[in-house]
Formats: structure tokens, C-alpha cells, sequence
């Protein structure tokens, strides 16, 4: 059996984050980890760990924003 990934670009990507909501970003590392409990053996399951990472990425930079209102809840 053959595995591949769907290739995701690593320098483009986490800038694509900035401009979605918070909401926005849970609901892509929610839909991200059903994905991979539903096929943990999947071939997207590579690009869904490079999702849920980019993503938490994203929330942990927000929160360490001295300029930013966000903060884990």
C-alpha cells in the first residue's frame, strides 16, 4: 500500500491564518482532529497534524500579543 500527503505550502499557509477569526481557527483544529480520529490512518492525516499545528501556532502568537485582546479560555 502506498501512502501520500497532500502537499501543504509551510511558508505560505500560517500567513493565510492571520486573517481568520479565532472562532474560525478551533473550528479548522476541531474538523482537523474528527478527521483524524475518524481515518487515523488516512493519507491526509500528515496535512490535519500540519493544520492542527499551523493553527495552535496562530492562537498561542494572538495570545502572546501584547497588542492583542485574546486570551485562552
Amino acid at each position: 500500500m502506498t501512502t501520500t500527503t497532500d502537499m501543504m505550502n509551510h511558508a505560505e499557509y500560517p500567513k493565510t491564518l492571520r486573517s481568520k477569526t479565532v472562532e474560525s481557527l478551533r473550528w479548522i483544529i476541531k474538523d482537523c482532529q474528527e478527521a483524524i480520529t475518524a481515518m487515523p490512518n488516512g493519507y491526509k492525516v500528515g496535512y490535519y497534524a500540519d493544520e492542527i499545528h499551523y493553527c495552535s501556532m496562530e492562537l498561542y502568537r494572538r495570545h502572546r500579543d501584547p497588542n492583542s485582546n485574546f486570551r485562552f479560555a
